[in-house]
Protein backbone atom coordinates (compact mmCIF):
# COMPACT_ATOMS: atom_id res chain seq x y z
CA UNK A 1 0.00 0.00 0.00
CA UNK A 2 2.75 2.48 0.89
CA UNK A 3 4.68 2.03 -2.41
CA UNK A 4 1.46 2.63 -4.37
CA UNK A 5 0.77 5.78 -2.36
CA UNK A 6 4.35 7.00 -2.91
CA UNK A 7 4.04 6.48 -6.69
CA UNK A 8 0.67 8.26 -6.75
CA UNK A 9 2.10 11.25 -4.86
CA UNK A 10 5.09 11.39 -7.23
CA UNK A 11 2.81 11.35 -10.28
CA UNK A 12 0.58 14.09 -8.87
CA UNK A 13 3.57 16.25 -7.93
CA UNK A 14 5.05 15.85 -11.42
CA UNK A 15 1.76 16.81 -13.10
CA UNK A 16 1.33 19.84 -10.84
CA UNK A 17 4.90 21.01 -11.49
CA UNK A 18 4.44 20.67 -15.25
CA UNK A 19 1.15 22.57 -15.20
CA UNK A 20 2.78 25.52 -13.44
CA UNK A 21 5.46 26.00 -16.09
CA UNK A 22 5.16 29.13 -18.18
CA UNK A 23 6.15 29.75 -21.78
CA UNK A 24 8.91 32.33 -22.15
CA UNK A 25 9.60 34.05 -25.45
CA UNK A 26 12.68 36.09 -26.36
CA UNK A 27 11.83 38.95 -28.72
CA UNK A 28 14.60 40.89 -30.43
CA UNK A 29 15.40 43.12 -33.38
CA UNK A 30 19.17 42.86 -32.84
CA UNK A 31 19.49 45.99 -30.70
CA UNK A 32 16.63 45.52 -28.24
CA UNK A 33 15.69 42.38 -26.32
CA UNK A 34 12.39 41.78 -24.54
CA UNK A 35 10.94 38.72 -22.81
CA UNK A 36 7.27 37.73 -22.74
CA UNK A 37 6.15 35.16 -20.16
CA UNK A 38 2.71 33.60 -19.75
CA UNK A 39 1.13 30.34 -18.68
CA UNK A 40 -0.79 28.58 -21.47
CA UNK A 41 -2.56 26.39 -18.87
CA UNK A 42 -3.89 29.31 -16.81
CA UNK A 43 -5.62 32.25 -18.50
CA UNK A 44 -4.31 35.59 -17.35
CA UNK A 45 -1.97 38.40 -18.26
CA UNK A 46 1.45 37.99 -19.82
CA UNK A 47 4.49 39.70 -18.36
CA UNK A 48 6.62 41.79 -20.74
CA UNK A 49 10.07 42.66 -19.45
CA UNK A 50 12.80 44.73 -21.04
CA UNK A 51 13.57 48.36 -21.85
CA UNK A 52 9.88 49.37 -22.03
CA UNK A 53 9.54 53.10 -22.72
CA UNK A 54 13.32 53.50 -22.89
CA UNK A 55 13.77 52.49 -19.24
CA UNK A 56 16.54 50.04 -18.34
CA UNK A 57 14.45 47.06 -17.19
CA UNK A 58 10.72 47.36 -16.72
CA UNK A 59 7.89 44.86 -16.37
CA UNK A 60 4.46 45.48 -17.88
CA UNK A 61 1.40 43.23 -17.73
CA UNK A 62 -0.24 42.58 -21.09
CA UNK A 63 -3.92 41.64 -21.01
CA UNK A 64 -5.15 38.53 -22.88
CA UNK A 65 -7.07 39.25 -26.08
CA UNK A 66 -9.37 36.66 -27.69
CA UNK A 67 -8.02 35.52 -31.05
CA UNK A 68 -8.66 32.99 -33.76
CA UNK A 69 -5.44 31.07 -33.18
CA UNK A 70 -2.43 31.25 -30.93
CA UNK A 71 -1.93 33.58 -28.00
CA UNK A 72 -2.48 37.32 -28.00
CA UNK A 73 -1.85 39.89 -25.27
CA UNK A 74 -1.84 43.68 -25.39
CA UNK A 75 -1.70 46.93 -23.45
CA UNK A 76 -1.87 50.27 -25.19
CA UNK A 77 0.29 50.19 -28.33
CA UNK A 78 2.12 47.01 -27.25
CA UNK A 79 0.95 43.60 -28.50
CA UNK A 80 2.40 40.08 -28.38
CA UNK A 81 0.78 37.53 -30.67
CA UNK A 82 1.44 34.24 -32.35
CA UNK A 83 2.05 30.62 -31.50
CA UNK A 84 5.00 28.35 -30.78
CA UNK A 85 6.10 28.40 -34.44
CA UNK A 86 5.72 32.10 -35.29
CA UNK A 87 5.36 34.90 -32.74
CA UNK A 88 6.06 38.62 -32.71
CA UNK A 89 5.96 41.62 -30.41
CA UNK A 90 4.67 44.95 -31.71
CA UNK A 91 5.62 48.08 -29.76
CA UNK A 92 4.17 51.08 -31.56
CA UNK A 93 5.36 50.77 -35.17
CA UNK A 94 8.31 48.49 -34.27
CA UNK A 95 7.96 44.71 -34.80
CA UNK A 96 10.28 42.20 -33.13
CA UNK A 97 10.48 38.49 -33.97
CA UNK A 98 10.01 36.20 -30.97
CA UNK A 99 11.30 32.70 -30.28
CA UNK A 100 10.11 30.28 -27.61
CA UNK A 101 12.92 29.66 -25.15
CA UNK A 102 13.38 26.01 -24.14
CA UNK A 103 12.40 24.97 -20.63
CA UNK A 104 15.37 24.52 -18.28
CA UNK A 105 16.67 20.98 -18.52
CA UNK A 106 14.91 20.23 -21.81
CA UNK A 107 16.50 19.28 -25.09
CA UNK A 108 16.50 22.01 -27.77
CA UNK A 109 14.06 21.26 -30.60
Amino acid sequence: MIPVLAVLLLVLATQEAHASLADQYRCSNGDLVFHVIFSPQEPGPATLSGPVGGKAHTQVLLDPVPGASGESFERGNTRFSGNRQASHLDIGDMRLACELEPEPGSEPE
